[in-house]
């Protein structure tokens, strides 16, 4: 069944943000996040949970990565589909480690769009890596 107009514009929107962030993550969300995205990291551990917002996700979350990596990390979509407001997208990451190693994960978003913006959403993702990673290189 084609999508409605509706989802083609989600995937669209969702499509050129990760465009933009192909080469530096932090990109995707700073487009399309915003200060009231709610936001879950499924899984068990210190990241998993609900966050608030941009600055909430990247304080409690996304810094303790970034901030391990020599330079930002780049990605590569896998897939998008799209279910009324809903963008679903698997996307695979790269990146180097400030001790030489390299580091890897797989992420699968189910993305709620409102006026172009995600405005709630869940993230699965290898928590291990993350959390080999953070536990490794120490700041």
């Amino acid at each position: 069944m084609p999508n409605s107009a509706r989802e083609e514009k989600n995937l669209q929107i969702v499509r050129d943000a990760l465009l933009e962030g192909a080469h530096d993550f932090t990109k995707f969300f700073a487009k399309i996040f915003t200060e009231d995205t709610r936001w879950e990291i499924a899984g068990h551990g210190p990241v998993a949970g609900f966050y608030h917002g941009l600055k909430d996700l990247h304080d409690r979350a996304e810094a303790a990565l970034f901030d391990r990596l020599q330079r930002p990390l780049e990605i590569k979509t896998r897939g998008l589909w799209a279910d009324g407001d809903d963008v679903i997208a698997r996307i695979d990451s790269t990146g180097i480690a400030i001790d030489g190693e390299p580091y890897a994960n797989g992420y699968l978003y189910i993305l709620t769009l409102e006026n172009g913006k995600v405005v709630s959403g869940v993230e699965w993702l290898d928590l291990h890596a993350y959390y080999e990673i953070v536990d490794r290189v120490q700041l």
